[in-house]
């Protein structure tokens, strides 16, 4: 019995010790192959703890096999998630924004458990592999058989067509390069801050003229180009154009490259903004700390009030302070008193209402707005009401939405990427109406945050979102690049994709002069 319990130890040893050694660091990396492909690092392991007495070595290889599996899930995470790998320099802060999504998913206690499940699982693997790396240690079998083990290891990773050894150590190699990497690209970005706009525009073409900003949240390319998708956002396209054009307005669209994937729609706000390409937290946090100016603090400056309608806004939020804005509505002060569609404060419809009774008003404003109905978990989602019924929004009570909950739909791939078309549908059509119905003397540049995450657009997509530019006078539409710029919802498939940073110079060139 002894001797089939140190020979269950040692394979369990074996087993997790290459566990942690080959678990990939990307989704594609998930193959069979790939769990199968032999290592030098575990023969070497197993020899240096059965020629070495004491445990301190143990804890060390039971503390590294953690960590590997720790960094490559946060890996995996953050590739499913934004396509990229994990930063801890830059990405710690994720946990946060990542807890409040979950909590308000799926719940305090659940979301609770399951963060709990996960480090017990960790800690859990920790300590078999602590109990039998001891038992494998003490046994003089394993010791002669861990001999001969490199040799074979080596050989048959050589002998794999096409293979070669794998090797752990560069995930901590890759992680320590990617935190040096962020450290010269902060010194990079803050010189780049020194470097300011070569003037103040006047905006002289939009004299008059309301400018209203919108982000849709996740409103990607992948929603126009996927057929799947494409079977609901072309026909609903279609129908805002036909609105549009009936109650007098015209469209051109475009596509721009956002400077993030799946999340952290602050950096594609930012980049517009600053026509500074933000693409990391640590470039986002010291532009909020500089006097680099604002596209809107330009159009403050030539004599537009400037606002904000922030719904996903819940805490303190002094970035506030970089941008100018003259009044700034979060979630508590856009004065919403219906129900939370659960992560999503306010559906995109009140917000918008809620916009044009409180921002826009006698004289020229320049708004920015975020519509957030199609965040992720994209479920519930509201009905549309009869615009004169929102009111304080008490109307959204809490029976005027449709979908299951967050824990039915993401069971089923098939229903997430269901219920993220059907979040935009509704974003997109209660845009429509809202300029069509109250859009008057405004222009309106309509466009995504970000692409939604890999696990709706695989890992391969383009970082592409579509801008709509809308307006009444068709003439300011002709003031945009034709390269960039086609007209209808429907941006040209081959046309020039020009980065979300460029788009300041571009507004500013093209609407500066009369």
């Amino acid at each position: 019995m002894g001797r089939i319990f140190t020979g269950f130890a040692v394979a369990l040893s074996l087993f997790l010790l290459h566990l942690a050694i080959v678990m990939p660091s990307h989704p594609a990396g998930l193959t069979i192959g790939r769990f199968l492909r032999p290592t030098w690092e575990l023969p070497v392991v197993i020899i240096a703890l059965a020629s070495f007495r004491g445990s301190v070595l143990r804890g060390i290889v039971v503390f590294a096999a953690a960590s590997l599996i720790v960094l490559r899930a946060a890996d995996l995470g953050t590739y499913m998630a934004f396509s990229r790998p994990f930063n801890p320099l830059l990405d710690l802060h994720l946990l946060v924004s990542g807890w409040d999504l979950l909590a308000a998913s799926i719940g305090r206690l659940a979301a609770i458990a399951t963060l709990g499940g996960a480090g017990l699982t960790i800690m859990a693997l920790a300590v078999v592999l602590w109990l039998s790396l001891a038992r494998a240690a003490r046994s003089a079998r394993a010791c002669r058989i861990a001999a001969a083990l490199p040799v074979l290891a080596l050989a048959a990773s050589f002998a794999l067509p096409g293979s070669t050894p794998f090797f752990a150590t560069p995930v901590v190699a890759g992680q320590i390069a990617r935190i040096s990497r962020g450290v010269a690209d902060l010194t990079e970005f803050t010189a780049a801050l020194d470097s300011r706009p070569s003037r103040q525009p006047e905006f002289a073409a939009l004299e008059g003229h309301d400018v209203v900003l919108a982000f849709v949240e996740s409103y990607g390319r992948t929603f126009l180009d996927d057929p799947e998708f494409r079977a609901l956002s072309r026909p609903r396209l279609q129908a805002i154009e036909a609105r549009l054009a009936d109650a007098g307005w015209s469209v051109a669209s475009g596509w721009v490259a956002a400077p993030t994937r799946g999340g952290q729609s602050w950096l594609s706000h930012a980049t517009f903004l600053s026509g500074l390409r933000v693409d990391s937290q640590i470039r986002h946090d010291r532009l909020m700390t500089s006097s680099y100016p604002s596209l809107n603090g330009d159009f403050g400056a030539a004599g537009w009030r400037t606002g904000a309608a922030m719904p996903a806004i819940t805490l303190d939020w002094p970035e506030a302070g970089w941008y100018g804005y003259d009044m700034t509505l979060d979630a508590h002060t856009l004065g919403y008193r219906g129900k939370p569609f659960e992560w999503v404060t306010m559906p995109d419809q009140y917000t918008w209402s809620a916009m044009d009774r409180l921002l826009r008003g006698p004289g020229a404003d320049m708004i920015e707005m975020a519509l957030v109905t199609s965040h992720a978990p994209w479920t519930p989602l509201p009905e549309i009401v009869e615009w004169d019924a929102i009111g304080d929004g008490s109307i959204f009570d809490g029976t005027r939405r449709t979908g299951g909950t967050p824990r039915e739909v993401w069971s089923d791939p098939a229903r997430i990427r269901s219920q993220y078309a059907l979040s935009l549908n509704y974003a997109l059509e209660v845009t429509g109406q809202y300029i069509a119905r109250q859009g008057a003397d405004a222009v309106f540049f309509v466009l995504g945050d970000h692409q939604p995450a890999p696990l709706l657009t695989g890992q391969d997509a383009p970082p592409d979102v579509p801008i709509h530019v809308i307006a009444e006078d068709p003439t300011l539409l002709d003031r945009l690049p034709a390269q960039i710029f086609s007209a209808g919802m429907f941006p040209d498939p081959g046309a020039s994709v020009i980065p979300m940073e460029d788009m300041r110079a571009l507004i500013v060139d093209a609407f500066d002069a009369n």
